[in-house]
C-alpha cells in the first residue's frame, strides 16, 4: 500500500486538481443564480403575466365589439328606425320582431331594450312580466366607448344574474329620436379573465372605476394587494390580478431548492467519476510499475495487459515490447560473453586434457598388446572406453563453445532424411523403433548440409531414446509460403511443461549419461542457418520438434 501511494500521488494529485478546477466553476455559477434569480424570475413571471393580461384584455374588447356591431345591425334596420318615427304605436313589424328574436337567442344576450332619448325603456325584445316595464336607467354608471355607451354593470343579486347594457343612439336626419340597447350578461364578459387564475396565488378582477370588483364568474369580490394591472377595456374598465394566498414566490423557491439539488447531485457525480477514474488510472498504472521493478530485479516474462484505455495501452504495449527486446538483448549478450567464456575454456581444456589423454591411451593400448591376462585386458578396455567418452563429451562442448559458421547450399532434405535413417538404422532396430519418411520429395532448401544433418541426427536420437519400448519416429517436411518445415516426430514418453522449458538450456539432461549439450547445439544450428525451433510435447502422448528454415536466404549463394 505504502508503494502504491508513493508511485501514484502525481497522477492522484493531477485528478484531484482537476476535481476542483470542474467544481470550482460550479459552486460560483450556483451562487451567482441563487443570488439573481430572485430578479430573474419577477421579471420572468411579469413578462407572462403581461403578455397574458394583454391578451384577455384584448378577448375582452373582441368580445365587446362583437356586441357592438350587432347592436349596429340592429340599429341599422329601417323598421327600427319606423318604431321610433311612429313611437304612439308602440308596436315592432313582424320581420323586425323575429330578428330581435333570433338576436337575443345567444347565451350573451338576455333583452333588446328600446328606450327614448331620455332613457325611459319603451319596448324589450323579448318581453317578460318582470321586464316588461323596466325601472329607468339612468341612475347606472355610463361610459362612452367608441359610438356606444355601456351602462353598468348590475351585479348579481336575489338569485338573479348581473348585466350591463350597450346602449347606441338612432339617429333620423341627424336627429336622435331613440336608443337601442343590449341588455348583456355580465359573466360572459368576465369569464374571460378566468384562464388568468392561479389557485392561492392570485386571481383576476374585473374593476370598474377602481370602486366596483367582479370576479371571474362576475360576483362581487374584494379588494386586494394588486399585482398586475391591464390596459384599459373601456373607460374605466380594468382587469387586475389581485394576491390571494402568499404563494407567490413558491416557484421562486421550488427552483431554488432544484437548483441545490442539481449542484449537490452534480458534486457528487463528479467526486464518483473522478474517484473512478483515480481507481482505474490506479489499476493500470500500478501493473506498468510492478513490471518495472519486475524487470529491474531480471525478470523480463512478467507481462502487463494491453487493454487500458487510449495512451494507457500504448504505453502499456511499449512496455512490454521493451521487455521483451530489452531481455532478448540481455540474452543474446549474456550468450556471446558465455560462449566467449567457454571458447577459451574449450581451447584450455583441448590443450590441457586432450593431450595428456592421448598419451593415456596410447599407453593403454601399448599395455593391453603384451597383457595376457584377460581379467587385465577387460579393464584396460574399459580404461580406453572412458577415455574415449571423456574425448566425445569434450569434442561436444567444444562444438557447443566455437560452433562451425555454416556454409550454406542448396540441400535436398530428403536425402538427408534418408542418411539420418541409414546412419540410425541399427539403433532404431535394436529399440524396434519403426521410422516414416513423409513430406514434399523435391522440396530444397539454402542450408549447411552437415549443420541440417547433424541437427536431424541429434532430434532423432532423442527420439529413439524416447521409446525405450519400441514405437514411430517420424521426419516431415513441407513449403509453407517461402518456407520449410521440417519435424521430428515421436509417439514416446513426452515431456512435463518444467522439463519442456528447460531441454535447451545448456547442461540440462533427464539421462544419466548424457552430457546435456545435443539440444543445445540442435537450437544453435538452427538459429545460425536463420531458422526457429519449437518444441511441442505432452507427457505420456509423445514430442514433436518442428524447424523453420527460409527456402533461400536473402543476400547469400
Amino acid at each position: 500500500m505504502r508503494f502504491e501511494l508513493q508511485k501514484l500521488t502525481l497522477a492522484k494529485r493531477y485528478l484531484w486538481s482537476g476535481l476542483i478546477v470542474a467544481l470550482f466553476p460550479l459552486v460560483i455559477m450556483a451562487v451567482l443564480y441563487d443570488r439573481y434569480s430572485a430578479n430573474l424570475l419577477d421579471s420572468l413571471i411579469t413578462n407572462k403575466v403581461e403578455g397574458r393580461l394583454e391578451s384577455v384584455a384584448v378577448k375582452m374588447n373582441n368580445f365587446i365589439s362583437v356586441h357592438v356591431k350587432q347592436l349596429e345591425n340592429i340599429v341599422d334596420l329601417p323598421d327600427t328606425t319606423r318604431f321610433f318615427l311612429d313611437v304612439n304605436d308602440g308596436k315592432l313589424s313582424g320581420q323586425l320582431s323575429d330578428f330581435l328574436i333570433l338576436e337575443t337567442e345567444s347565451p350573451d344576450i338576455y333583452s333588446v331594450e328600446f328606450s327614448d332619448t331620455h332613457g325611459n325603456v319603451l319596448r324589450t325584445i323579448p318581453s317578460s312580466k318582470s321586464r316588461s316595464k323596466p325601472l329607468d336607467h339612468a341612475t347606472l354608471p355610463i361610459v362612452q366607448h367608441k359610438n356606444v355607451e355601456i351602462l353598468g354593470p348590475v351585479l348579481p343579486s336575489k338569485g338573479r344574474p348581473g348585466w350591463f347594457l350597450i346602449r347606441m343612439p338612432v339617429y333620423f336626419n341627424h336627429e336622435k329620436i331613440g336608443q337601442v340597447a343590449l341588455r348583456t350578461r355580465l359573466a360572459s364578459l368576465t369569464e374571460q379573465a378566468a384562464s388568468l387564475l392561479e389557485p392561492n396565488v392570485y386571481e383576476p378582477q374585473v374593476v370598474i372605476f377602481d370602486r366596483i370588483h367582479i370576479s371571474a364568474v362576475g360576483t362581487a369580490s374584494f379588494a386586494g394587494e394588486i399585482l398586475a394591472t391591464s390596459r384599459q377595456i373601456m373607460p374605466g374598465w380594468r382587469i387586475h390580478l389581485v394576491e390571494r394566498g402568499g404563494r407567490l414566490d413558491e416557484p421562486r423557491v421550488q427552483i431554488r431548492y432544484i437548483l441545490l439539488l442539481v449542484a449537490t447531485l452534480s458534486t457528487f457525480g463528479v467526486v464518483w467519476l473522478f474517484i473512478r477514474m483515480s481507481q482505474r488510472l490506479t489499476s493500470f498504472l500500478l501493473p506498468l510499475s510492478e513490471g518495472a521493478q519486475a524487470i529491474s530485479n531480471g525478470n523480463f516474462s512478467l507481462r502487463v495487459s494491453e487493454n487500458g484505455p487510449g495512451e494507457l495501452g500504448i504505453l502499456a504495449r511499449s512496455f512490454n515490447k521493451m521487455s521483451s527486446q530489452l531481455g532478448a538483448m540481455i540474452k543474446s549478450r549474456v550468450d556471446v560473453e558465455r560462449r566467449a567464456t567457454l571458447g577459451n575454456m574449450a581451447a584450455g581444456i583441448a590443450h590441457e586434457v586432450r593431450n595428456p589423454l592421448a598419451t593415456i591411451v596410447t599407453t593403454v593400448h601399448g599395455l593391453s598388446y603384451g597383457e595376457s591376462n584377460p581379467e587385465r585386458q577387460k579393464m584396460y578396455q574399459v580404461i580406453s572406453d572412458e577415455i574415449t567418452r571423456v574425448d566425445d563429451t569434450i569434442g561436444e562442448f567444444i562444438k557447443y563453445a566455437k560452433p562451425r559458421k555454416p556454409s550454406k547450399e542448396m540441400v535436398l532434405i530428403r536425402d538427408v532424411f534418408r542418411s539420418v535413417r541409414t546412419l540410425t538404422a541399427a539403433t532404431a532396430h535394436d529399440q524396434n523403433v519403426v521410422f516414416n519418411l513423409l513430406g514434399d520429395s523435391a522440396l530444397e532448401v539454402e542450408i549447411d548440409h552437415a549443420h541440417l544433418r547433424q541437427i536431424l541426427l541429434n532430434l532423432t536420437l532423442n527420439a529413439i531414446q524416447a521409446l525405450p519400448d519400441g514405437g514411430h519416429v517420424t521426419l516431415r517436411t513441407h513449403r509453407d509460403g517461402e518456407n520449410a518445415e521440417i519435424s521430428v516426430t515421436d509417439n514416446g514418453i513426452g515431456l512435463d511443461n518444467e522439463t519442456r522449458d528447460k531441454v535447451l538450456r545448456p547442461f540440462f539432461t533427464t539421462r544419466v549419461e548424457g552430457t546435456g549439450l545435443g539440444l543445445s547445439i540442435t537450437s544453435q544450428l538452427v538459429e545460425a542457418n536463420n531458422g526457429k525451433l519449437d518444441i511441442e510435447s505432452e507427457l505420456a502422448h509423445g514430442t514433436t520438434v518442428k524447424m523453420i528454415f527460409p527456402i533461400r536466404v536473402t543476400g547469400q549463394r
